[in-house]
């Protein structure tokens, strides 16, 4: 699973999750990419992050962290049964489509997950705007 933040300014580093996830793991990027993240990008304490309902978003440690970051960082709940509105699903498109487009293309997970980096930091912030 690859991971990455997105805003209209910018789209930050992808990195690469291997194996299941836990709330645990999520906690950890929370405190070791979106935190940071957010402090350096947002000083005036008026980022708005948004996930989906997956269940390691919505376990109760995760609600925590958010409320004692809530000085930081704003969450914006994401409903159940609500429609997808999520730019990340179509930008995850557009980034599959240009690794596709690879000669040779990618046989190994590895070679996939550096393709995916490669092609990630070319993706023209435009391209992102035109999502939003």
């Amino acid at each position: 699973m690859n991971w990455v933040a997105i805003s209209w300014c910018f789209a930050a580093s992808i990195f690469t999750v291997n194996g299941r996830n836990t709330a645990s793991d999520y906690m950890d990027i929370l405190d070791n990419q979106v935190h940071p993240m957010v402090q350096m990008l947002f000083p005036n304490n008026d980022a708005v992050f948004q996930d989906d309902s997956l269940p390691i978003h919505t376990a109760r440690c995760v609600h925590s962290w958010f409320e004692e970051h809530a000085d930081a960082l704003q969450h914006l709940p994401w409903p159940a049964q609500s429609p997808d509105l999520n730019i990340i699903k179509p930008l995850w498109s557009v980034l599959e489509s240009r690794s596709e487009k690879q000669i040779p293309p990618p046989l190994s997970d590895k070679q996939v997950e550096d393709v995916f980096h490669e092609e990630w930091y070319i993706i023209p912030l435009e391209t992102i705007q035109n999502l939003m």
